[in-house]
């Protein structure tokens, strides 16, 4: 098991108050709100703390789940800025900004969530792993270890040598672990039982995720099983502040700044989960028409009778109880389970069932899945999936149909070079 650092993370205690505060200018540590560091490890500012890991996460999920999207079949993308191509096309390396960004901001993510569990060890000694808070940051921090799984090919810890993408869904499940015993603790010790069992579940969830992309079926579906049938848990978004904002609003609407479209496996699918306009739009790029999406599905302004544009304040459900059942789903291969989950979610698109076997099943269980959530973090690393481990490529090739130049074979996202540079041990 990775341990906890029980030195102070110096690079985060900026992010942490900053975040909690909703500024905008994350860099700025003159703040004359900012908490100085040796205030870290005082109780009254556990709250800071702990808004500081969910809102590191929050962000940086979002700003994920755009780029990720792109670089997978979810989004076509037509913009001038140079960086992007290569995000577009598969073809990104050490160099690109997107690249460092996504980096950089699922370290400061999942650093802050293994500091704050350390600061509160420090609070609380063993009393801490009976509070709700470190609950939340192990189960945040957990979730950070995995979207960093999905998307690097791999990545150090704290200035280590690399993990493999593996060894990071391992220490994600530890990070699980310590949640679920933390949850039983924190029942027993009085905290709001309502809270607790959201993130036990949560902390099931990212569990079950990171066992099936693992191969580790029967623990991927013994996690998925226990999770209620009710649970969701979103990210939300707000007016408030551009760090705050949902990323899908601005390129989506306006007809100078209109740039993300579609991929083509998700265009004309007549679906009420995945909607878009019913006639291609002029895009940034002039001269460019493209069908430009709305809402879908795990949008929280969604409805099956209207097509809704994203908002700035529109929230994401990123975990949920039909994701658990997916993952049994896929665990337990072609049978009667999947066969139902899959005409449940025909049924609930308006199409109509199917009689499938084998293979064909599994297709057709990857093709509901991909349009459940369609938009929500999830797409590039089912798609690494896919690959490694049946061996099915559906990763976008060809020509990109905006950029007309062929695809790259990138599957999964390099360490940046800032990193390489910085880290001793690479």
């Amino acid at each position: 098991m990775l341990p906890f650092k029980k030195h102070l993370l110096h690079g985060f205690m900026a992010v942490l108050l900053i975040t909690a505060a909703a500024c905008d200018d994350i860099l700025d540590v003159s703040n004359p709100g900012a908490i100085e560091e040796d205030e870290l490890t005082n109780v009254n500012l556990e709250q800071s703390l702990i808004n500081g890991v969910i809102g590191e996460f929050q962000y940086t999920h979002s700003y994920t789940s755009q780029w990720t999207g792109t670089v997978a079949d979810e989004l076509l993308l037509d913009h001038t800025f140079a960086q992007t191509i290569p995000m577009v096309l598969r073809t990104a390396d050490e160099n690109n900004v997107y690249v460092a960004n996504i980096y950089s901001f699922w370290q400061r993510s999942r650093a802050s969530a293994d500091d704050a569990v350390s600061r509160f060890e420090v609070m609380y000694g063993d009393d801490a792993y009976s509070r709700v808070n470190t609950l939340k940051a192990l189960a945040y921090g957990g979730y950070s270890y995995v979207m960093m799984a999905e998307t690097f090919c791999e990545a150090p810890v704290n200035v280590s040598a690399a993990y493999s993408s593996d060894e990071l869904f391992r220490i994600a499940i530890e990070r699980f672990e310590e949640a679920l015993s933390a949850a039983d603790n924190a029942l027993s010790a009085g905290e709001p039982g309502a809270m607790v069992e959201r993130l036990r579940n949560l902390a099931l969830l990212g569990a079950a995720r990171a066992s099936l992309n693992l191969g580790e079926m029967e623990d991927a579906e013994e996690y998925a099983l226990q999770v209620a049938d009710d649970f969701e848990m979103w990210i939300r978004h707000s007016d408030n502040s551009s760090r705050q904002y949902n990323p899908f609003r601005d390129p989506t609407t306006g007809a100078n700044n209109r740039y993300l479209s579609p991929g083509e496996p998700f265009q004309n699918l007549n679906d009420i989960r995945v909607p878009h306009t019913a006639e291609k739009l002029t895009s940034l790029v002039e001269g460019t028409m493209m069908y430009i999406p709305y809402q879908p599905y795990s949008f929280s302004d969604w409805v099956a009778e209207e097509a809704m544009e994203f908002q700035r304040s529109t929230d994401v459900r990123f975990a949920s109880a039909l994701e658990a059942r997916y993952i049994i789903a896929e665990a337990r291969g072609a049978s009667d389970y999947t066969l139902d989950l899959v005409n449940e979610r025909r049924e609930f698109a308006g199409h109509d069932s199917v009689d499938l076997t084998g293979d064909e099943l599994m297709a057709e269980l990857r093709e509901q899945r991909a349009r459940d959530f369609y938009l929500t973090g999830k797409r590039f690393g089912d798609l690494r999936r896919y690959k490694n481990l049946y061996g099915i490529d559906l990763f976008p090739s060809g020509d990109d149909p905006f950029q007309n130049l062929p695809y790259g074979d990138l599957t999964c996202l390099p360490i940046p070079q800032s990193e390489r540079n910085s880290n001793p041990n690479l």
